[in-house]
């Protein structure tokens, strides 16, 4: 798991031998407008790290 963040926190998980991967969210200021796809590269980071591939 990596965190990032210390007021607006993104925690960004997986597991190292499953498909599951996945973010978290904590201190998001009201009206700030958050899609899937502002969190690819974080959670393609996450998956290749899972994996193994650095």
């Amino acid at each position: 798991m990596n965190s990032f963040g210390r007021i607006f926190r993104i925690t960004v998980f997986g597991e190292s031998h499953g498909q599951a991967i996945g973010v978290t969210l904590s201190g998001v200021p009201a009206g700030i407008a958050l899609s899937e796809e502002d969190f690819y590269a974080d959670l393609n980071r996450r998956k290749a790290y899972a994996k193994g591939i650095n």
